[in-house]
C-alpha cells in the first residue's frame, strides 16, 4: 500500500480551496442543525401512535405462519384487521424474512440468525478497514464500536421481524465483501437484501453499474442473474397479492413522493441506538460527519460506500412519509463507516486550510 493511502482527498487541496470547503461545511452543519430545531424537523419517534405498529403486525404474521397459515393469508388478515392500506402492491411486504421466521421453531432462532449476520458484518468491517490501514486497528476498532449502535436493534425484543433491518445488515455485508476482495459474497448479499426489501434496489443498481464500468464481466453476469431472478420473484409476489386485494381496499391518502428534504433525511439517519435517545440536532452533526468522511475517503472501497450513502440520501430527500423514518435502518450500518473516517478527513482539511499560501510569482521562477 502506498504511503498516500492513509491520507484523505482533502490533503491535496490548496489552502484557499480547503478554506472554502471548511466554510461550506460549517454552513451545511449550521443549516442541518437549524432544520432539526425548526418546524422542518421530521421525527416519528414521539408522535402518538394510532395502533400497535409494524413490529406487532409482522410478529402477528409470524405467529400465524408458525400456526400453519400461508404468508399471504396471514398478511391479508392482519393488514385488514389493523386498518393498513392494502390497495397498492407496495403496501404488502415480500415474504422474506417474515415467512422464514414463521417457519423456524421460534422467533429466537431468527434473532440468532440476524445477530450472527450482524457479527459477521462487524468482522468483515474490521477486516475491510484494516486492509486499508496496513493492519492498524484504531480506525477499524472505531468503526466496529459505531456499528454496535446501528446493529443493536437486531437483537432487541421483536425487532428482528422488521425486513428493513435485515436489508441494512445485508447491504453493509455486501459493501464490506468487496473491501475484502470477495465479489461473489458481495453480489449474493446485495441480491439477498433486495429479496428481503425492495428498497435495496438503488444499491444493487449502483453495484451493477460499477461492475459494468470497470468491465468486470463475471460480476456483471452475477448481478444480471440476481436482478432477473428478483424481477421474476416480484412478479410472482404481485400475482399473489392481487388475489387478496378486495375491491374496497384502503389506500394511502398521500403519495410516497413527499420531498421531505433535509428534515426527513436526518430523521432516517437517527435510526441508531446511540442517536435515538439524544436530541435530533446530534444526529444532524452525525450526518454531516458521515458525509465529510465519505467525501474524503479516496479509495475504491471508500468510493463504493460514499456513492451508496449519497444515493440513499438523495432518494430519501424525495421519497418517504414521516412514518417511514424506520427506512433509515437500511443505511444505519453504512453511515458508521463514513463517521469513522471523519476525523482523518477533518484533520487533513484543517491542515490544508492552515498551510501557507505561496505567492503567485513563486510559480514563475525558473527551476
Amino acid at each position: 500500500m502506498s504511503p498516500s493511502a492513509h491520507r484523505t482527498g482533502y490533503a491535496r487541496l490548496a489552502p484557499l480551496q480547503a478554506r472554502a470547503i471548511l466554510a461550506a461545511l460549517l454552513a451545511t452543519l449550521i443549516f442541518c442543525v437549524a432544520v432539526t430545531l425548526s418546524p422542518l424537523a421530521n421525527s416519528n419517534l414521539h408522535r402518538e401512535s394510532s395502533g400497535p405498529g409494524d413490529i406487532a403486525l409482522y410478529r402477528a404474521e409470524v405467529d400465524r405462519i408458525h400456526a400453519g397459515e400461508g404468508y399471504y393469508q396471514a398478511a391479508a388478515a392482519e393488514l385488514t384487521a389493523r386498518g393498513y392500506p392494502t390497495r397498492s402492491v407496495f403496501n404488502w411486504r415480500t415474504p422474506l424474512p417474515v415467512w422464514l421466521l414463521g417457519k423456524l421453531p421460534s422467533i429466537e432462532w431468527g434473532k440468532t440468525l440476524l445477530g450472527g449476520l450482524s457479527l459477521a458484518l462487524m468482522l468483515l468491517a474490521f477486516e475491510a478497514m484494516a486492509s486499508e490501514e496496513d493492519n492498524r486497528i484504531r480506525r477499524p476498532v472505531g468503526c466496529v464500536l459505531l456499528l454496535i449502535g446501528a446493529l443493536l436493534p437486531t437483537i432487541l425484543g421483536d425487532l428482528c421481524v422488521m425486513p428493513v433491518l435485515w436489508g441494512g445488515v445485508l447491504i453493509a455485508i455486501s459493501l464490506c465483501a468487496f473491501g475484502v476482495n470477495r465479489p461473489a459474497w458481495g453480489v449474493a448479499s446485495g441480491v439477498a437484501a433486495l429479496f428481503v426489501r425492495e428498497l435495496a434496489m438503488p444499491y444493487c443498481l449502483l453495484a451493477a453499474g460499477l461492475a459494468w464500468r470497470d468491465r468486470r464481466r463475471q460480476e456483471c453476469l452475477w448481478w444480471t442473474i440476481g436482478l432477473a431472478a428478483w424481477l421474476v420473484f416480484f412478479a410472482w409476489h404481485w400475482m399473489q397479492v392481487s388475489q387478496w386485494i378486495p375491491p374496497d381496499a384502503k389506500a394511502h391518502r398521500e403519495s410516497w413522493i413527499r420531498f421531505g428534504g433535509a428534515g426527513f433525511v436526518i430523521s432516517t439517519i437517527q435510526m441508531n441506538a446511540y442517536l435515538l435517545p439524544l436530541p435530533q440536532w446530534v444526529t444532524a452533526v452525525y450526518f454531516v460527519a458521515g458525509m465529510v468522511g465519505f467525501a474524503g475517503w479516496q479509495t475504491s472501497l471508500g468510493m463504493r460506500f460514499g456513492l451508496a450513502a449519497a444515493l440513499f440520501v438523495i432518494a430519501f430527500a424525495v421519497v418517504g412519509q414521516s412514518f417511514n423514518q424506520y427506512w433509515g435502518s437500511l443505511i444505519a450500518p453504512v453511515f458508521c463507516f463514513g463517521v469513522a473516517r471523519c476525523p482523518a478527513s477533518v484533520y487533513d482539511l484543517w491542515k490544508a486550510a492552515s498551510a501557507r499560501q505561496l505567492p503567485a510569482e513563486s510559480f514563475d521562477r525558473p527551476r
